[in-house]
């Protein structure tokens, strides 16, 4: 017997993998509940906001596993370089599982911003990016940068990591990821030094 939460897990992890291929405006309901095999009336009952509460709380649970994984990064004391070395190899490895068809849901999502999204989907993917980019600042906060120098590097670090989804997705190629990984190394060594 299928657990009572299943079709609404179901429709999560699925949503987050069709966003991460095709935004949120490319994906729609009917092929969201053809995928997760979920029954149809089991969209508007696990979610009554219908689409926009399923993408909300699909990039929610995105937001807290990377926010976790930059927590868990950070709490491992590795030295700065080396915490970028791992971020970007993570990333880059990502998109190449995925064969250079998806990319990261919020870079996917945030991409298409429009005044038609709801603001709880702008919420959300507002909230995870800020998580993201405060668990980056106090690991170089923590690793010897100054706090304002660490909320540079966290935006810049954040901005180098998306964009190198979005740019290997096109070149089919995990270089964006390895490049941004030494720029954003070359940025920390100047941020430290000062």
């Amino acid at each position: 017997m299928a657990k009572p939460t299943s079709a609404r897990e179901d429709l999560i992890e699925t949503a987050v993998e069709l966003f991460r291929a095709r935004g949120y405006e490319g994906v729609g309901v009917a092929e969201l509940l053809q995928k997760s095999g979920a029954p149809r009336g089991s969209l508007y009952f696990h979610f009554p906001g219908g689409k926009e509460q399923i993408g909300a709380e699909a990039v929610a649970r995105v937001g807290a596993e990377v926010e976790a994984r930059f927590r868990e990064l950070r709490e491992s004391n590795v030295d700065l370089d080396t915490y970028v070395d791992r971020v970007f190899k993570y990333t880059a490895k990502e998109v190449k599982e995925r064969e250079y068809h998806a990319s990261c849901p919020m870079a996917a999502i945030a991409a298409e911003f429009s005044s038609a999204h709801g603001p709880n989907l702008h919420a959300a993917v507002r909230n995870a990016f800020n998580a993201w980019q405060r668990e980056i600042a106090l690991a170089a906060q923590e690793r010897g940068m100054a706090a304002k120098n660490a909320e540079i590097f966290a935006s810049a670090m954040l901005t180098a990591m998306e964009g190198a989804f979005i740019v290997s997705k096109a070149q089919v190629s995990p270089a964006a990821h390895l490049n941004a990984a030494r720029a954003i190394k070359a940025l920390a060594s100047a941020l430290l030094a000062h």
